[in-house]
């Protein structure tokens, strides 16, 4: 693989994951009142090519709406993230097979597996596991083994805290990143 398209595609997911951190920064300062509610949630003209869009002031009744909707972005933003990570993995030739039990199998196992919580229900994601897929997975990280049975899994909602937080998902996309630049 050229050089140029693994640095694209490397690109491509620091820029999700840079998306990631602005929907936390963003849930961070709506959950500390950071944000001036009154100023954040001002009337806004955007153009459009026959007509203006206008949204409102006052669409965030509360903080907790505010709130609310900045946890939904993170939410959805975890989504994106690991559409772009399956993305990766397919376009450097990984094929994602359950059977696959060697340590870059499992870790393509468990992100397809992420993708498919976020793909069936976006707003509730939940683990869909099933067939070849429901089998224990083992991934080595940085500071951790990664221990997860997926046969427990389907049907649950899939929450970060299943694969051991943030920061285990973190150390997954710089695994990626590094697999990556090898490929």
């Amino acid at each position: 693989m050229k050089k140029s398209m693994k640095s694209e595609i490397i690109e491509n997911i620091n820029q999700a994951f840079l998306q990631l951190e602005y929907s936390i920064k963003l849930l961070t300062y709506s959950e500390t009142k950071q944000i001036n509610k009154d100023e954040f949630d001002t009337h806004v003209i955007w153009p459009g090519k026959i007509i203006n869009l206008n949204f409102f002031h006052n669409s965030f009744k509360t903080y907790d709406d505010l709130i609310l909707a900045a946890e939904n972005s993170y939410s959805i933003t975890l989504g994106f993230t690991s559409i772009v990570l399956d993305e990766a993995l397919q376009s450097i030739g990984i094929k994602c097979d359950p059977s696959d039990l060697t340590p870059n199998g499992m870790l393509r196992t468990l992100v397809y597996m992420i993708r498919c919580a976020y793909a069936h229900n976006m707003m509730y994601p939940k683990w869909e596991v099933r067939g070849n897929y429901a089998h224990p997975l083992r991934i080595v990280l940085q500071y951790e083994t990664l221990e997860l049975d997926l046969s427990q899994k389907n049907g649950q909602p899939f929450v970060i805290n299943d694969i051991g937080g943030l920061s285990n998902y973190l150390e997954i996309k710089d695994k990626i990143c590094q697999l990556i630049s090898g490929a």
